[in-house]
């Protein structure tokens, strides 16, 4: 039965003529219980999947604006934290956490195989946090984590090759932190360019370190670089297909206002510039980056300022240069609680909020392309709480998914355009 539904997985995939219009589908209702956390992708000819863990259980269904809108969810394993990359040719990764005993494991598995189950990818007595997985042109992949241990914290990384289904045979230490809050960062594109920035304090440096990985070679920089040499908290990064980065973070001194800032880098140079802000506020919280291929990015964050309540704003890049002004998005239709943005291929953005009202949580969609478009209203929870969104662009359009509710009728929604 799980050969079969893989199948049919990996048929869904497969090209497919988009179908025509510019609506959006009824909201499909995924699934209800105790839900984890949810992932979606989409290929460049709107097809994708979303992945989901329900009460320790992992589900998957393909979605997407191109795809039929009767598939129905399958099992895919049993673990937490799903994290999911696919790239515009349709072949994917998936990696997720599953504890066996005292013991905690990374699993891999390449989407649309036969395999029924995954790669153990890494196993540990201690603590694992910031899975994340990026893969290329050729479905190769990259997974990055932060590995904590009796006191020592480790940025690591381990590659998978679509050549014999391959897995590196043993994962690599990018770095060494002293800060228990690290978060790293990874930045991938198509070509097969990426890096991680991670969190650095010690008695030498401060600051934002990254390592590159060469495609060439299919090893990392024996020795991480300094992005910025100050304090640097919640960062972002994102890649273009030629390599070139975007980095954001916030730089807030003990005392004084937070600043925003940024740095690009240059691919062939070799360097990051120096930082530039892009705003300052009594505080700023949230940051999202995306970048496309081309090089256009966009930046949003929230901001607010002593006895005011936080606004949502957002900033784009083009041609190495960041725009001038910021535009607001959260058009006071209430307080906004948490956030997803995209940026297609295309250049086509999307936005998708969640805002408490005092009569309940609704979510709400602006699309833009050229300008913002109007806030659209998606879902509501009545009474209740809405949360978790995740939003997905491509050439044909749009998906999008969140939770609704709370309890055992907490509720994964589903919305593709088509």
């Amino acid at each position: 039965m799980a050969m079969e539904l893989l199948k049919r997985f990996a048929q869904v995939l497969k090209p497919a003529p988009a179908e025509s219009g510019g609506g959006w589908r009824a909201v499909a209702l995924l699934d209800r219980g105790p839900l984890g956390d949810a992932r979606l992708a989409l290929d460049h000819r709107g097809h994708g999947v979303a992945l989901w863990e329900n009460g320790g259980s992992l589900w998957a269904m393909p979605m997407g604006p191109a795809a039929s809108p009767a598939l129905k969810p399958f099992p895919f394993g049993e673990g937490m934290n799903p994290r999911l990359a696919l790239n515009p040719e349709g072949r994917g990764l998936a990696v997720w956490l599953a504890d066996l005993g005292e013991e905690r494991q990374i699993i891999g598995k390449a989407l649309g195989t036969g395999e029924d189950l995954g790669h153990v990818v890494f196993r540990t007595p201690g603590s694992i946090r910031h899975l994340q997985v990026a893969v290329d042109r050729r479905g190769d992949a990259l997974v990055v984590w932060l590995h904590e241990k009796v006191g020592r914290i480790e940025v690591m990384a381990q590659s998978f090759s679509t050549r014999g289904d391959a897995w590196e045979k043993e994962p690599v230490v990018l770095g060494v932190s002293s800060d228990p809050t690290a978060s790293p960062q990874l930045a991938a594109n198509h070509r097969e360019h990426a890096m991680v920035l991670w969190e650095a304090q010690d008695s030498l440096f401060e600051g934002l370190m990254a390592s590159h990985y060469w495609p060439s070679d299919r090893i990392w920089s024996d020795h991480p670089v300094p992005v910025v040499a100050h304090l640097a908290h919640h960062h972002q990064v994102a890649m273009d297909d030629h390599g070139n980065a975007l980095a954001l973070w916030i730089h807030a001194p003990y005392g004084q206002r937070a600043a925003l800032e940024a740095s690009f880098y240059d691919v062939q140079a070799g360097d990051w510039s120096e930082p530039f802000t892009l705003t300052t506020a009594q505080e700023i919280s949230s940051p999202r980056l995306v970048m496309n291929g081309d090089g256009e990015a966009l930046a949003a964050w929230c901001q607010r300022e002593s006895g005011g309540v936080s606004r949502l704003f957002s900033k784009a890049f083009r041609a190495r240069n960041w725009e001038p002004g910021v535009e607001c998005l959260d058009h006071d239709q209430g307080r906004p609680h948490d956030y997803a943005i995209d940026l297609g291929p295309d250049g086509r953005a999307g936005f998708l909020v969640v805002q408490r009202g005092t009569k309940g949580d609704h979510i709400s969609l602006r699309i833009r392309h050229g300008a913002w478009s109007a806030p659209r209203i998606m879902g509501s929870a009545p009474g209740s709480t809405c949360g978790s969104p995740r939003i997905a662009m491509c050439h044909q359009g749009a998906s999008l998914v969140w939770t609704q509710g709370a309890g055992p009728e907490k509720t994964l929604v589903l919305v593709d355009s088509h």
